[in-house]
């Protein structure tokens, strides 16, 4: 199975894009704008816990790891840094101020990403309930195959494969996009990987 290596780039593009060009207030309007969307879809409980999920990784990720203050300090100079230049305390504060602005940029997408992995594995003990049937339907229909002249679609194994392989990268880029996503969105994804991944096993090639 060939790898889908332009969703992969397109992905590399995105970040890219995203770093050098997103304002760091326009991702805090795409967090609070689903913040309301996941609220008027899936309650205030819900929501809450999505946050307080977020919170906790980004806050060991980022914050407790030491990784913002150390990428901060990294490339802004403190102020004593500036005072020890003698002459040279202003030289280049545009270029430091459009760092700081780009630390805060990334800052923001890697909550807005912690806050849609929340969202997604709010949705996994439900998602089992859809796959775990799925499997157990494909490998019956992949036994059932071996003891009978039933045909087994390489096609539709490869294709289905590669479509499960193309919906996780498409997922990781939608996880990235600076555009508020309707929540919904990921159930429904999650649904047809689970179905995917059914068809995909009652496809293999029969052994004996």
């Amino acid at each position: 199975m060939s790898k889908p290596f332009w969703l992969v780039w397109i992905l590399i593009l995105e970040l890219v894009i995203i770093l050098l060009l997103v304002p760091s207030d326009w991702t805090g309007k795409v967090i609070q704008k689903e913040r309301n969307l996941m609220a008027s879809s899936f309650g205030s409980e819900t929501l809450h816990w999505i946050n307080s999920q977020a919170d906790r990784w980004y806050q060991t990720a980022m914050i407790d790891s030491g990784f913002y203050e150390g990428m901060y300090h990294t490339f802004i100079p403190t102020e004593e840094e500036k005072q020890r230049s003698k002459g040279m305390e202003n030289m280049g504060w545009w270029w430091f101020n459009w760092l700081e602005g780009r630390i805060k940029a990334f800052a923001k997408v890697v909550y807005q990403f912690f806050t849609r992995a929340a969202l997604l594995l709010n949705w996994v003990p439900y998602m089992l309930i859809l796959l775990i049937p799925a499997i157990h339907d494909g490998m019956m229909t992949w036994k059932i195959k071996r003891t009978n002249f039933d045909y087994a679609s390489p096609i539709i194994h490869r294709y289905g494969a590669r479509c499960t392989g193309y919906i996780v990268l498409a997922l990781a880029i939608a996880f990235f996009t600076p555009i508020a996503l309707n929540p919904n969105i990921i159930p429904m994804v999650m649904m047809v990987s689970c179905v995917l991944i059914g068809i995909t096993l009652g496809n293999m090639q029969k052994r004996v």
